[in-house]
């Protein structure tokens, strides 16, 4: 019976009823380090189809202190037995509740030294979350997976569920004699067992984290896609799938030896599965094992698009650069996951950079630098390396200053020493803690020692505080040669102001063209004002880019001329400099540091770049004209200017690809067709994409399958309740996950208030799977007319939603819901919405924090509103067209 005080573990040996005296209580969050797992053995029977599932496990463990009671992680697992066999004997624990995450074995005397704990258990299949073990159906067949990042593994054996305890692992599954059984390793054996089952046993791993422990049972195609070296490479595709992997199995393997090549050692494992899973969008990087969302790894060849083999790409390079840099080296405790996510997204990067240079990845990153700025700048922001002291903080901790902030500190250290130095570094730590886990200080150690210069001082500066360095700019070309002065401070919105003033040990490079020759121009700048000489610029360089390729991990705000110069000289710049000038600008906006004439000026000098990247930089500008800061009544200026910038070449651009368009302008199209249509109305536009969508729906054929989402979601938005029901039931039918989110996007994004609500109503009947519908949530946010209802449905109806949440790579999904408030830009929208969740939020895992951010955002817009909306609305007021 379930023990009502004890929720996680339901105990069916005699468990005890209260801890003996002096006994301590559960650990709260690690366990203790006097007792670590040598080895498992783990026996698990996996029926798809079945919401149970039963275990038995042996694991070694060493006891280093003599104790009578030992605490294991084990959720909502059903413990049938537990015995310890140790110096000879065989002592039966008695099962000790402790709470959601935990349980005790007792015994009637002290233990210690090398003994084996076996456990026999039955435990849940999910089909609502990833969390742990759970199902997934596609076309009528069902499918199991694993999903334990961060601390799952617990809800599929009891276990040691810390990064640090990393050990070999045998895994035997029992499975319907029909379906196929993969885990981390190959398998070792087959048989048959009773009742139309086999037994499949899978040779002993490397040393692994549990957390990286897999395995996936069901009707599976099998892709083969060749040997790298001695590895076998595969993609496992639900039944009648495995045409749809064609793109998936060329790229991998080349992308594959080029990890290979970096890092300078064969792949760590035996071999390497790609595993497809229906509906979820998310990837995971068991060891040798890999998991992915369904859109990411297939698609029919012929409506494949340029957007997802990008995404394929680049996920498939993250998740298999994680097989070396937090499988084979793992990080040794949650503060550290940054050295797993923000290299896997550094690496991604420059693997696919280094495959695909046409795709000008370079610019991304400086894309993805900006998008971590944006959010490093809230004061509520965490730091890359923050204490984890809660399970709240483990959530938090897998966010975009992990991902995106940790990106950008590797590739400004990387380029500030060098990128042969810093590759000769990240060996060092590779060979240093292979199959084995490590901290921070051992990544800097490595590096420095490649450096041949303690680097860690400057490196923790960036991972032990938050926020973003500005950096100020200004020339001096008086006698002699031209120096810099620079002068650092943190970058924060504006209304926002820091408790104590902040700089760091800053790598700044520059480059600049003096006597005709582009020179550059590195130091570390420690204190809040320095000066940089230009050597060989004895006259005044023609223009200076304080962030030398855009890889320095600041802002910068020029004074005097320097900002005119650049922007003359600008489009002799490549992809990567231009995004992150713009980007600046674009930040600098709403720190008051460029005045909203400048930054509109910048917008007509790039209106025509050919970077998709800046494109998305300068619309970010643009949009201004059209949103919260500006008065309602000037809106229809601001879409005149828009359209004024981008029209033209929007409309000839069109909905549809042209033969010969390149790289770059499919990805254009994307950026800009769907801005000038939404922001800027334009009336063309969103007649054709009407047009589009109707033909669309009517025979699936006649659009451009990399334009879908956005036909489709601009027609909604201007569209009427007809077209919703045309979309509904086209989203009913759809079987495609990809298609069908397209789909309720679509339905989400009418402009029409009723039909909105229609649309959110959804939520809370089965129709569609939740962790595609809450895009519900999301759309709304982007139009003034539709913005309130997400939070006006949550207040209405969240006892309904809160059951149908899921879990997902450790992410609660309520604890995203703050983000409705997101766009709101007045006190009492922000006062109601603290209010409506002040007591519900601490229940939410990592919801505080998002709370926090999501109040502070509108807290930030009611100040740029108040101190930049008059100078937008004056130059709206003047603005007479281009």
């Amino acid at each position: 019976m379930t023990n009502r005080f004890f929720p996680g573990v339901v105990c069916l040996l005699s468990c005890a009823t209260a801890f003996s005296a002096g006994t301590a209580g559960p650990p709260q969050l690690r366990l203790p380090e006097t007792v670590r797992p040598v080895h498992y053995a783990v026996d698990l029977t996996i029926v798809p189809g079945k919401t149970t599932f039963t275990g038995t496990g042996d694991i070694e463990i060493d006891v280093r202190e003599p104790q009578s009671l030992i605490w294991i992680n084990a959720t909502e697992l059903n413990i049938h037995q537990a015995v310890l066999r140790t110096g000879g004997q065989t002592l039966t624990a008695t099962v000790v509740p402790g709470d959601s995450n935990s349980v005790g074995l007792s015994f009637n005397a002290p233990v210690r030294g090398r003994s084996v704990l076996h456990l026999a258990w039955d435990g849940r299949i999910s089909t609502k979350s990833s969390a742990g073990v759970f199902e997934l159906t596609s076309a009528g067949q069902h499918y199991v997976y694993t999903q334990f990042e961060p601390t799952d593994a617990r809800r599929a054996f009891p276990c040691f569920d810390q990064p640090s305890f990393k050990v070999p692992w045998l895994v035997t599954l029992h499975v319907p004699k029909e379906d196929k059984a993969f885990a981390n390793y190959p398998e070792s054996s087959q048989s048959d067992d009773a009742n139309g089952m086999k037994v499949v046993h899978f040779a002993e791993t490397a040393p692994l984290s549990s957390y990286l422990v897999a395995f996936a049972v069901g009707p599976f195609d099998v892709v083969d896609a060749g040997k790298v070296g001695k590895v076998p490479v595969r993609i496992i595709t639900p039944m009648g799938r495995g045409g749809e992997a064609k793109y998936a199995a060329e790229s991998i393997p080349e992308l594959l030896a080029l990890l290979e090549r970096y890092f300078g050692r064969p792949f760590p494992f035996a071999k390497l599965d790609s595993v497809v899973m229906p509906i979820s969008n998310f990837a995971m990087e068991n060891a040798g094992l890999i998991t992915y969302g369904q859109s990411m790894l297939l698609a029919k060849p012929e409506n494949d698009t340029l957007h997802r083999q990008r995404e394929c790409a680049l996920v498939t390079a993250h998740e298999m650069a994680h097989q070396w840099f937090g499988d084979l080296v793992t990080t040794s405790w949650w503060n550290d996951i940054w050295l797993n996510e923000g290299f896997a997204n550094w690496m991604d990067d420059k693997i696919v950079g280094e495959w695909k240079p046409e795709w000008n990845v370079d610019a991304d990153a400086v894309k993805e630098r900006m998008h971590a700025m944006d959010l490093d700048s809230q004061l509520s922001a965490r730091k890359i390396r923050e204490p984890i002291d809660s399970e709240s903080d483990i959530a938090n901790a897998f966010d975009d200053i992990t991902y995106d902030k940790g990106e950008a500190v590797l590739r400004m250290f990387e380029s500030w020493i060098g990128a042969d130095t810093f590759r000769k570094g990240v060996q060092l730590y590779l060979n240093a803690h292979a199959y084995s886990d490590a901290t921070t200080p051992q990544f800097e150690a490595a590096i420095s020692e490649a450096a041949g210069k303690n680097i860690a001082p400057a490196f923790d500066t960036f991972l032990d505080q938050a926020g973003v360095p500005v950096v100020s700019a200004a020339l001096n070309c008086g006698s002699g040669a031209a120096t810099l002065t620079l002068s650092q401070k943190r970058s924060l919105p504006i209304g926002s102001q820091a408790p104590s003033p902040q700089t760091w040990k800053l790598p700044v490079c520059v480059a600049y063209q003096s006597g005709g020759t582009v020179r550059h121009q590195c130091e570390l700048i420690s204190d809040s004002q320095a000066e940089m000489t230009l050597p060989d610029a004895s006259a005044c360089p023609a223009w200076v880019l304080a962030n030398d390729r855009e890889a320095g991990y600041y802002r910068v705000n020029y004074q005097g001329d320097l900002l005119k110069n650049l922007l003359a000289a600008s489009q002799g710049f490549g992809a990567a400099e231009q995004t992150g000038i713009v980007g600046d600008i674009a930040a600098e906006f709403t720190t008051g540091d460029v005045a909203p004439r400048t930054a509109f000026a910048a917008v007509s000098r790039f209106r025509d770049d050919p970077f998709p990247q800046v494109i998305t930089n300068n619309l970010k500008i643009a949009e201004y004209t059209v949103g919260s800061l500006v008065s309602d009544d000037l809106r229809p200026k601001g879409r005149e200017f828009i359209r004024d910038n981008f029209a033209a070449r929007a409309e000839s651009l069109g909905w549809s690809a042209k033969p010969g368009d390149d790289h770059d302008t499919r990805l254009s199209r994307h950026e800009l067709v769907t801005a000038v249509a939404t922001y800027g109305e334009d009336r063309k536009l969103i007649v054709e994409a009407e047009q589009l969508a109707n033909r669309w729906l009517a025979d699936r054929k006649g659009v451009d399958p990399d334009m879908l989402a956005e036909v489709l979601q601009v027609a909604a938005r201007f569209g009427d309740r007809a077209l919703f029901d045309r979309l509904h039931a086209a989203a009913r039918e759809e079987k495609d996950p990809r298609v069908r989110s397209d789909l309720i996007r679509a339905m989400a994004s009418f402009h029409d208030p009723q039909i909105v609500e229609s649309a959110l109503k959804l939520l809370l009947t089965s129709e569609f799977d939740i962790r595609q519908s809450l895009s519900m949530l999301r759309e709304p946010l982007h139009y003034p007319g539709t913005r309130d209802l997400p939070f006006r449905f949550l207040q209405e109806h969240l006892d309904q939603l809160m059951p149908r949440l899921p879990r997902e790579v450790g992410e609660d999904f309520a604890a995203a819901l703050p983000a409705v408030a997101d766009e709101f830009c007045d006190a009492r929208q922000r006062d109601a919405v603290k209010v409506f969740f002040a007591d519900k939020i601490d229940s939410y895992s990592g919801g505080p924090r998002n709370l926090a951010h999501s109040l502070e955002k509108v807290d930030a817009c009611i100040a740029e509103r108040s101190a930049l909306g008059p100078e937008i609305d004056e130059f709206l007021r003047g603005y007479g067209g281009q």
